[in-house]
């Protein structure tokens, strides 16, 4: 692991890389959106001249190759999923990219000190390449399939915490809140004894930062870290919609942070 180095998969418009550029990190970006990796490689001109960014434009796929990828016209939603381009009424059109399987990208550049993955339903290609004997010290990958918490942890992650991207407040169900929904609550219960066995964590406060960009990572997330089987419990409860959000359709953007 080099301690020094940050991956930025989904480089998106490139906030997230000048912010680990800002706190003295060395940045793999990487991009499959031929405009935004563009964008990006003039953005951070200076730093790639440097050696201190490398934009690598290609998608993370299962192997090398061509693939069908999905242009939406909110770039947040690029993905190989046209379904997933399309959400929130956009539009989207047909490219062909590059792909390149994450351990590829691994073998060339390094295991950074931490790994951000968001890029739209395709998360699990990067987490899967991972090495369990030269692991990142911290990742990060957007909530999607709860399966990618389980296979983290089985990885040899044992700390946890799933942040909003609205706000980058933890998540968090309490065993007051389930109190409240009691009965609304039996069938979650059931399902979580079976899979899980433990009980919710405590509420924490809230953190703001600014919005459009994954946040701080590692020990500056907020709240405590906690164990996976908390989190998975916070994860089901949201889902089913017992942890009081105003509107879970529309807050449902999160992102799950590991750390060993």
């Amino acid at each position: 692991m080099d301690r020094d180095l940050v991956y930025d998969v989904g480089m998106h418009n490139g906030d997230d890389t000048a912010f680990y550029v800002s706190q003295g990190y060395r940045v793999v970006a990487i991009e499959a959106d031929p405009a935004q990796a563009e964008a990006g490689r003039k953005r951070f001109a200076a730093e790639i001249e440097k050696g201190q960014v490398h934009v690598v434009e290609a998608a993370i796929g299962p192997s090398h190759g061509q693939a069908s990828f999905w242009i939406s016209s909110n770039p947040e939603f690029n993905s190989f999923d046209r379904q997933n381009a399309e959400m929130c009424n956009n539009t989207s059109h047909e490219i062909q990219v590059t792909c390149r399987p994450m351990n590829d990208i691994l073998a060339e550049f390094g295991t950074p000190y931490y790994l951000k993955v968001d890029i739209e339903t395709a998360d699990h290609f990067c987490l899967e390449a991972l090495d369990p004997n030269d692991l990142p010290q911290f990742v990060s990958f957007e909530k999607s399939r709860l399966e990618d918490l389980f296979f983290m942890h089985n990885l040899g992650y044992s700390r946890f915490k799933l942040i909003a991207q609205e706000d980058f407040r933890q998540l968090s169900y309490s065993p007051d809140q389930a109190n409240k929904w009691s009965r609304n609550l039996r069938p979650l219960r059931s399902r979580v004894r079976r899979m899980l066995g433990r009980r919710a964590p405590e509420n924490v406060a809230k953190k703001h930062s600014a919005y459009g960009s994954s946040g701080p990572f590692g020990d500056e997330t907020d709240g405590p870290w906690r164990q996976m089987k908390e989190v998975a419990f916070t994860w089901l409860a949201f889902d089913l919609g017992h942890t009081g959000d105003p509107d879970p359709v529309w807050h449902d953007w999160f992102d799950v942070h590991c750390a060993r």
